[in-house]
């Protein structure tokens, strides 16, 4: 009987696990998630500051498009502020670990993609902004000198400006031969503030959607659009994906859970008034983790159709 009522419970713990982590995404993202699901901001903090954000938004956009249409300056270093506040005195452990990730593995995905077997990738020496640029984050200073949040967005524009079809596709058996960069290489000694000086408060997804409030709020008109609609690179990473593992059943199923039009095709021309901050976590940080997984611990094979 006893032996009957452990195997009960392991099979519901299991059927528990399997119905609340999705299949199609990465061991470490589901363990993420599931940890968040069981955090009081997540149940309590989240819908307020959902409907916080669309309230603000609503207001926020028309009032932009009268008096602050272009940057006067300060508002990168303002966003920056906000952001290395919460991620050094408020953002849970896993929050700022996935965020750092996310800052790192990013450029290193639109280097494979542009990877050329007669030109090496070389660094552009430029901190925390360009595809090429350094993205070691040694500290909270090195976020705010260097302008890390409107910088990254940035960077789904210059891919979408880089990236030449007939090049990638002449150079697509190299690119198979290859992999993404660790991005363990690459410094994040900024977690170290977080895990000294933070109230561990904060999971993923409050800090993403204070993250997008701020540059909302903060942000001028123009900076806020680009920022708000950096999702088309996601459609192109996605396509080179597809014909990199082009063959691959097993690969393409995964990825056609990541087909959505909201997230990909139909976002990138939408007007701001639109944008889910949630869109930022579940699609675009969640599918650059899958990418990366796969393009490192799956190799592709080489001539596929």
């Amino acid at each position: 009987m006893a032996g009957a009522a452990l195997s009960l419970l392991h099979w519901r713990l299991c059927r528990y696990r399997f119905m609340n982590e999705f299949p199609y995404i990465t061991e470490y993202v589901n363990g993420v998630f599931a940890r968040e699901r069981k955090q009081w901001d997540f149940i309590l903090l989240r819908p307020l500051l959902l409907v916080m954000y669309f309230v603000v938004r609503f207001v926020s956009f028309p009032l932009k498009f009268v008096l602050h249409r272009w940057p006067l300056g300060f508002e990168a270093y303002l966003i920056d502020c906000c952001m290395a506040f919460g991620m050094k005195y408020l953002a849970r452990a896993d929050a700022a670990e996935l965020f750092m990730r996310h800052v790192q593995i990013e450029p290193l995905l639109y280097q494979h993609i542009l990877r050329q077997q007669d030109a090496p990738v070389q660094s552009s020496g430029v901190k925390l902004n360009t595809i090429d640029g350094d993205f070691s984050v040694d500290s909270i200073r090195t976020v705010l000198d260097n302008r890390l949040t409107v910088g990254h967005d940035r960077l789904s524009y210059e891919i979408i400006d880089r990236f030449d079809k007939q090049a990638f596709l002449q150079n697509l058996d190299y690119i198979r031969t290859t992999r993404p960069r660790d991005h363990e290489e690459l410094s994040k000694a900024v977690l170290e503030e977080n895990r000294r000086h933070s109230l561990q408060l904060l999971g993923p997804t409050n800090v993403v959607m204070l993250i997008v409030m701020a540059i909302t709020v903060l942000g001028d008109l123009d900076t806020t659009v680009t920022a708000l609609n950096s999702f088309g690179s996601d459609s192109v990473l996605l396509w080179c994906v597809k014909r990199i593992y082009a063959g691959d059943e097993e690969v393409q199923v995964d990825l056609d859970f990541f087909m959505q039009e909201v997230a990909n095709r139909g976002h990138y021309h939408s007007s701001a008034f639109f944008s889910n901050p949630s869109q930022y976590l579940y699609y675009h940080i969640v599918f650059d983790e899958v990418v990366y997984d796969l393009l490192r611990n799956t190799p592709p094979a080489a001539g596929d159709a």
